[in-house]
């Protein structure tokens, strides 16, 4: 609790008892038991002095009797007076000119309200005054300050309380239940039963340590009268449960925002102005300490008196605060609760008399009770000296309900003072109530940036962020002490111990993370910078306070004693709240810089709850500020994810130092070996080159020594892989022979120069797989290819026989198949002294076909490889036998000879079932093999060898053999099969000829003769010379030549008349009607014949209406036709495909058309 009024005395032991009083402007006017009518002047406290009272008139003979209530209706000017059961009118600035209500003789309630109404769509300033007596109510109406109207509606039980909640609803309760009547219709409507479990029970909630007890029913039984409400099953209800009608104690009180407060007894539940209850702003009832006999408001609090039942024993407590709840329950008959939190915020003795009554004035600003000889001023405190009590006692509810309901706040203000205690509040969510979720939230609805939540996390996550757990709360701690005026408030103590910080840190990872997506979402956006609330603190002096926008409110009072007018809000001062010496500003971040904190502090919180997540959040494009990370990460000894640090942020060369001192560690666990650091070469991109070659030479130089260690000691393969130590092979194939896309942009010769310096072999796996997979056709590399065949040859090892066979079956098959290697530089790269089958293989190339056998039949001395050869190369060079066959029949060369003799002789050749040792000897059997193989050659091959370059060759000497017998044999089988196949030829082209002259002379039957007598049958003009002219065929009369215009004229009109023209299905001439034919278009569907023919018409000419085979027009005696005339024939895939053509290529230019035979 704290401190919401003081208690002021203005006076005391008045002669008369005060039974009524009434507020309005400066005038109080106070109602006595004699009738009487005292009226004084309010003055308010300024500097210098505090509030009085002032008797400026007094009526002693207002009223016959007693006044009972009073009431202004200041638009109208009207003073209400209640008195001796009667309502009388008085003139509210004269207090004269009483007019007696006759109609509301009895009345003992009366209620007032001022309101705009909307009537016939026209807002209108109307008042009403509502008075119950002798079971009716009668209701009066004022419109514009003009009376207007009474009604009067019976009531069917006796009305204990009424209240107007809208100009057109009043709410009314009896000792049952509360009511509501419209008007003007006079309908009745139950609201609930007017008992304290049903108040409890439609407010949604039960207040905890009130007890429930109901309401007792009227003293008197429900009327006759069957238009008055008869209270139903509710009323059944609450009479079941109802006792003494004595003891009911029920209160309609008007409250601020057009509500009513609807207590019975002690509880209390609101209702908006169309009679609805408001559950969504209050989940609970308000239950007062005791049961109030008055209640009225202000703008923040609800005020209520009772009477103290606390015995006199019992020390009281003016102050009315809360102390040790050990000691008596202190005295007091004046109760402030807020309206909005419904907590209680002080309670008050008036320690002179018990008060009666309590009413407000100046529309809540003015709070006066009354007891029947005194009158106490309520006056408030300053709203910030109450919100600085309340922060002190960390209750941010409360200071948020009183900052959105004060009404000594500026508008502009009250925002920006709800965002700062809510930003406190989120702080000792967080570090007091360990309520981590909930304080986070209120970060995140607030838009604060996150390093106000890093910045309450223990110092080893927040670093430099990191705040001392006493200035959570506070932003100006050192002046907590200045002001001891107030109540001592007892401060929460924390519960966020050291235990519960893991909960603190998963709480803060799970915001960070989804503040992480929020980044990542903005910078798809392509966003640069994001808006955050960023907390600045003002600077100590004042008026630095005032240009940096420090929190300011206006108050009605100074702190202390001070006191303002109400109605002056204008020219309050602004007081600064110590607890809120910060501002908040929307600032514009830049995504990196934010990124990188959230980022960094993730890790550290990963590293103490999570560290599984480490991986997931390095791997990907992250921020973290890598001389933090990287200390934390060593620290804890999470080198893999270190890397993927090292990685992210491009630093590679940091990445391989790593793995490689930790490769070199033997208890570096995972990472011993080079295992790690060749997975990592194949992460690298393509742009690293230089530094993949630098740090893969490591992993391929140990595994070449422990191959060859390896090879010493046991008797495994040199090329199989360790788990942690893989084979070169397996190096090259995971870096360099892979399908990505990094591997396939390496400059792939200086990959091979690379690796020929580590091992041939390496550049053969490699320059293979470049070759199947990428089919690089780059000539340096297949020259490099070439090169490190005969490197593998020129190491190999002399005991290893099978390895350099395969080596050289390898080289062989590659020099078959390359078709993009430089047989140049292959021929001067091969040895002299051996390698002559490759040497052979690369003269191929450069078409050296005589050497390249040569070099088969006496150096390498394979007859089989010679002919394979000659079957490989004859589609380059046909006559690749007749080569061969030349080397064979010649005269083997005298070295070669020499050589074979000595290789016989030491036993280094054998010819199989021949005994030779001499120069001569090895001749006479090298001749005797040859031409051996002549025959063999010969027969297998009759098709490449022809006969007339081959019998030449053969030495005159050379016996018929069969393999001789079978060549002559096949080769005159072939000369047969070529002569016939010529006269089949020749027979039919001389029918192909035939058929063609027939068909010329067909054609040529069709003509036409234009004469000089020859007429048009359209115009009936005759075709003279030089007129253009077109021949349609036509049925049973041959053909009809027309003029070409007439023709053409024809040919629009029937366009538009029929649909020949328009269609595309073919009609023959024998069934198309003469019309029609004429207005056949030139785009006409194919026919099955058809001709066109242009020309000059020249008297006496007959012109073939056909075309010849060639193309070319003839007369009717099959001679050329007319110089002048020019004829040309289209095919009969159109009617008049070739017209355009045709009319450019006439001479005069007069043209003719002729078509569909």
């Amino acid at each position: 609790m704290h401190h919401a009024f003081t208690i002021r005395a203005l006076l005391k032991q008045l002669p008369v008892r005060i039974e009524t009083a009434v507020a309005y402007g400066d005038r109080l006017l106070l109602g006595t038991a004699t009738g009487a009518l005292l009226v004084y002047q309010v003055s308010e406290a300024d500097r210098d002095r505090v509030p009085t009272l002032t008797l400026v008139e007094t009526k002693k003979s207002f009223a016959r009797k007693a006044v009972e209530q009073l009431g202004v209706i200041k638009e109208a000017g009207v003073l209400v007076c209640l008195a001796d059961g009667m309502v009388t009118l008085y003139d509210l600035h004269t207090l004269a000119n009483a007019t007696p209500l006759t109609n509301t003789r009895g009345a003992h309630i009366i209620a007032l309200h001022t309101g705009v109404d909307h009537i016939d769509g026209i807002p209108t300033l109307v008042s009403k005054l509502a008075t119950y007596g002798k079971r009716k109510v009668v209701v009066l109406e004022w419109r514009d300050a003009e009376f207007y109207k009474s009604f009067e509606f019976s009531a069917a039980e006796k009305i204990v309380a009424m209240q107007f909640s809208a100009p057109g609803l009043l709410v009314l309760s009896t000792a049952r239940e509360f009511l509501t009547l419209q008007l003007p219709r006079g309908q009745w409507d139950d609201l609930f039963p007017a008992d304290t479990a049903s108040l409890r029970t439609v407010a949604g909630g039960m207040a905890v340590g009130h007890s429930v007890d109901a309401a007792g029913s009227s003293d008197t039984a429900p009327g006759p009268q069957t238009s008055a409400p008869s209270g139903g099953m509710w009323g059944s209800w609450a009479l079941s449960l109802s006792g003494s009608s004595a003891d009911v104690q029920t209160t309609i009180a008007r409250m601020p925002s057009d509500k009513l407060l609807l207590c019975h007894k002690d509880t209390g539940v609101f209702i908006n102005s169309a009679g609805k209850l408001c559950r969504n702003e209050y989940s609970e009832p308000m239950v007062f300490s005791r049961a109030p006999i008055g209640i009225t408001y202000t703008s923040s609090y609800a005020v209520a008196i009772s009477h103290d039942s606390t015995p006199p024993t019992q020390p009281p407590s003016s102050s009315g605060s809360t102390g040790n709840s050990n000691p008596p329950a202190p005295r007091f008959n004046v109760e402030v609760r807020n309206i909005g939190t419904q907590a209680l915020v002080q309670t008050l003795h008036l320690s002179e008399e018990e008060p009666s009554r309590i009413i407000n004035g100046a529309g809540g600003k003015q709070v006066w009770a009354f007891g029947p000889h005194t009158v106490w001023r309520l006056m408030p405190m300053p709203i910030q000296q109450q919100v600085e009590d309340v922060l002190d006692a960390e209750q941010y509810d409360e200071a948020i309900s009183l900052v959105a309901q004060s009404d000594n706040i500026l508008e502009a203000e009250k925002e920006e003072l709800t965002k700062k205690i809510r930003w406190l509040r989120a702080r000792w969510l967080f570090r007091e109530q360990a309520k981590y979720e909930d304080a986070l939230n209120e970060f995140t609805e607030l838009g604060a940036t996150p390093t106000e939540a890093i910045a309450l996390c223990p110092e080893r996550i927040a670093g430099e962020l990191a705040e001392e757990a006493a200035d959570v709360e506070s932003i100006a701690e050192e002046n907590d002490t200045a002001d001891k005026s107030g109540p001592q408030i007892p401060r929460t103590k924390s519960t966020a111990e050291p235990a519960a910080w893991k909960d603190a840190l998963y709480a803060v990872m799970r915001y960070l993370t989804e503040h992480r997506r929020w980044i990542q979402q903005a910078t798809r956006d392509g966003k640069r910078e994001l808006e955050y609330a960023v907390r600045v603190l003002d600077d100590d002096d004042d008026d630095d306070n005032n240009e940096n926008g420090g929190s300011r409110l206006s108050s009605d009072s100074a702190r202390g004693s001070r006191q303002t007018s109400p109605d002056d809000d204008d020219s309050l001062p602004h007081v600064r709240l110590k607890r809120l010496a910060f501002s908040l500003e929307q600032m514009d971040i830049p995504i990196p810089a934010m990124a990188q904190v959230v980022d960094t502090t993730l890790l550290k919180v990963y590293l103490e709850c999570s560290p599984g997540l480490l991986g997931p959040l390095l791997r990907v494009k992250n921020y973290c500020d890598v001389e933090q990370s990287e200390g934390l990460l060593l620290e804890h000894k999470r080198y893999l994810e270190l890397v993927d640090l090292y990685h992210g942020k491009g630093l590679y060369r940091n990445a391989l130092q790593l793995l490689q001192k930790q490769g070199m560690a033997s208890d570096s666990g995972s990472l011993h070996g080079t295992y790690a650091t060749v997975r990592y070469l194949v992460r690298l991109p393509a742009d690293q080159f230089e530094l993949i070659l630098e740090y893969v030479r490591w992993p391929l130089q140990s595994g070449i020594s422990r191959m060859q260690d390896r090879s010493v000691h046991d008797s495994q393969s040199s090329n199989e892989d360790d788990e942690d130590w893989p084979a070169p092979t397996t190096v090259v194939t995971m870096v360099f022979a892979d399908d990505r896309p990094a591997a396939e942009a390496f400059p792939r010769p200086q990959v091979a120069s690379f690796l020929r310096q580590t091992s041939p072999e390496l550049v053969v796996l490699y320059l293979n797989y470049v070759f199947e997979t990428w089919h690089d056709e780059t000539s340096i590399l297949h020259d490099e290819m070439v090169t490190a065949y005969l490197d593998m040859l020129g190491n190999a090892d002399p005991q290893d026989a099978d390895a350099e066979v395969n080596t050289r079956q390898q080289l062989q098959n590659f020099l078959k198949s390359s078709l993009h290697y430089s047989p140049e530089r292959a021929l001067a790269r091969l040895p002299d002294d051996r390698l002559f089958t490759e040497r052979a293989l690369v003269l191929s190339k450069l078409g050296r076909h005589e050497h390249a056998l040569s070099l088969l039949v006496f150096s390498v001395a394979s007859l089989a490889l010679a002919e394979q050869y000659c079957v490989e190369n004859l589609a380059q060079r046909p006559d690749v036998f007749v080569l061969l066959l030349k080397l064979l029949v010649s005269t083997p060369p005298a070295d070669v000879i020499d050589s074979e003799a000595q290789d016989i002789r030491m036993g280094r050749l054998e010819f199989p079932g021949v005994k030779a040792s001499t120069a001569k000897q090895v001749e006479h059997v090298r001749t005797k093999i040859h031409r051996q193989f002549v025959g063999h050659l010969l027969s297998t091959h009759p098709q490449s060898i022809p006969v007339a370059e081959a019998l030449p060759l053969l030495p005159t000497d050379m016996d018929f053999s069969h393999d001789m017998f079978v060549y002559l044999r096949s080769q005159l089988c072939t000369l047969d099969q070529d002569m016939r196949t010529e006269n089949v030829v020749r027979s039919l082209t001389a029918a192909e000829d035939l058929q063609a002259r027939r068909q010329l002379k067909h054609l040529q039957t069709n003509y036409v003769v234009v004469s000089e007598t020859r007429t048009c049958p359209h115009c009936l003009k005759r075709i003279g010379s030089g007129t253009a002219f077109a021949i349609i065929p036509s049925e049973g009369k041959g053909h009809v030549v027309v003029h070409y215009s007439c023709w053409q004229r024809s040919k629009s009109a029937s366009s538009t008349t029929n649909g020949y023209g328009a269609s595309n299905s073919p009609r023959s001439a024998a069934s198309t009607p003469s019309s029609e034919i004429l207005a056949a278009d030139d785009h006409a569907a194919p026919r099955t014949s058809t001709v066109t023919v242009l020309a000059l018409a020249v008297a006496g000419t007959a012109f073939a209406a056909s075309p010849t085979p060639h193309g070319k027009a003839v007369n009717k005696d099959g001679s050329a036709p007319d110089p002048r005339t020019v004829t040309v024939t289209t095919t009969v895939n159109g009617a008049g495909a070739n017209s355009a053509s045709l009319a450019a290529a006439a001479l005069a230019g007069a043209m003719a058309f002729a078509s569909y035979i």
